[in-house]
């Protein structure tokens, strides 16, 4: 009897540690140099030089199709958050959606180097549509709009911007119609009319919405006056966009941008020079405390989440934007970038 019982246990063990169950495990990942990353022609460049800091970028680590054994040793792993493979993939395959999280790094690279040049005071910043990156469940827009659809006019008129498609859908008030000119594939020639009508916004009941998250799009071949690559390896997501541009701007400029402080920085980067949150804080968190960092910026949204994990072990500094990120750095004793247009 007793080996018997010994039998199903130990069957049972094979199966919690074999069989895969559809979650993923969170973890903590690793914070690297940017500067590192970087490769500038057409203009003078200040590299980073040996023995001094530059402005390291966060990431996470993922692990998908997790046995039961390890999401209970995740459950029971404060630095570890364990979530349904739904939240993160949606209706994508794990295939689509490292293509898709692909897409996001390249994009965010495209735009640090446009807001990077921008404040230095070339005018390279365009922008070619409104991009589709999330559809509310039962909204309007899921019915006949795709993720990474770009919305070019909206009734006729173009439109660039998602300011601008929000203030178009105003048009006749909440359950007006409009017709939608999509770019599909995006970077094609090939546009498709859609039509929908407008619901009423959860967060304002007075506004018309189509159920969409968006962003600007800006145009995907820039001709910007200097050459310049991020490689950014197998890395994928949009999260490494503020310490992209801050790289970017301590490598173009003399000087340097952290005062020789250890600083990480995480955060997505908007044509506007916005910071946005991206997630994962407290496995960011774990990471840049264990390499030893002395300062974290981060988006508002994951200060407290950072600040609750590292306590005084870090000086975690919340910013919204590229200039309160640039003040913080000079703070901490960096060097200020110059005016636009001072350099180049």
């Amino acid at each position: 009897m007793a080996g018997a019982a010994f039998g199903v246990l130990a069957a049972l063990l094979i199966v919690a540690a074999a069989v895969p169950l559809p979650y993923i495990s969170i973890l903590p990942g690793s914070t690297s140099p940017v500067s590192n990353l970087i490769r500038v022609s057409g203009a003078p460049s200040y590299p980073i030089e040996d023995g001094h800091e530059s402005v390291g970028f966060t990431t996470v680590s993922a692990r998908r199709d997790i046995s039961l054994l390890e999401a209970l040793e995740g459950w029971l792993d404060d630095d570890v958050e364990v979530v349904p493979s739904k939240v993160l993939l949606g209706d994508r395959s794990p295939e689509e959606n490292r293509s898709y999280n692909i897409g996001l790094m390249t994009d965010s690279i495209k735009v640090a180097k446009a807001v990077a040049l921008q404040r230095l005071g070339y005018g390279v910043i365009t922008t070619t549509g409104t991009v589709v990156r999330d559809l509310l469940a039962g909204g309007p827009a899921e019915a006949v709009l795709e993720l990474d659809d770009v919305i070019i006019a909206v009734d006729g008129e173009p439109i660039d911007r998602p300011d601008e498609l929000g203030d178009r859908l105003q048009v006749g008030g909440i359950g007006a119609g409009h017709v939608l000119t999509v770019e599909r594939p995006p970077g094609s020639s090939t546009h498709v009319d859609v039509t929908l009508a407008t619901i009423a916004s959860e967060q304002d009941p007075s506004r018309a919405v189509i159920g969409i998250g968006a962003e600007e799009r800006f145009d995907t071949d820039p001709d910007f006056p200097i050459d310049i690559s991020i490689d950014s390896g197998d890395i994928g997501g949009p999260s490494a966009g503020l310490a992209f541009t801050l790289a970017l701007l301590d490598v173009l400029t003399p000087g340097n941008l952290t005062g020789d402080r250890r600083v990480a920085v995480t955060g997505t980067m908007d044509l506007n020079g916005l910071v946005g949150p991206v997630g994962g804080g407290l496995q960011k968190a774990v990471t840049v405390r264990e390499a030893g960092y002395d300062a974290f910026l981060v988006p508002s949204d994951e200060f407290e989440v950072v600040k609750a994990t590292v306590g005084d072990d870090l000086d975690v500094i919340a910013v919204d934007t590229l200039e309160e990120a640039l003040a913080a750095l000079v703070e901490l004793g960096g060097d200020p970038i110059p005016a636009a247009g001072a350099t180049g």
